[in-house]
């Protein structure tokens, strides 16, 4: 297999900047106050949680972006290794000199 880096690079470089997992229907007390310092591995109390903030429905709602995200997350994982496994092919003219 072989892989085009400038194409991959271009492709990068057009991509928007937008979060991979639309946050549409997350409950934005959820999102920043739970899911996210969780993700970044600070400790959550239940005494520290609003439950107010949010209903029942919220939760499934988090709970649907969380598995998109984790999906996401797999995804790219295995595109990094796709990308390790492809071997290294010498260019027919020099690079440098």
């Amino acid at each position: 297999m072989k892989l085009n880096l400038e194409r991959l690079s271009a492709r990068f470089f057009q991509a928007k900047d937008q979060p991979c997992v639309p946050e549409d229907g997350v409950n934005r007390y959820l999102l920043e106050n739970v899911l996210r310092p969780n993700l970044e591995g600070k400790l959550l109390r239940l005494g520290d949680i609003d439950f107010n903030a949010f209903d029942a429905d919220d939760v499934s709602a988090l709970e649907d972006y969380y598995e998109k995200l984790s999906k996401a997350s797999r995804d790219l994982a295995q595109f990094a290794q796709t990308v390790a496994r492809v071997p290294p092919a010498p260019k027919e003219a020099r690079a440098f000199c």
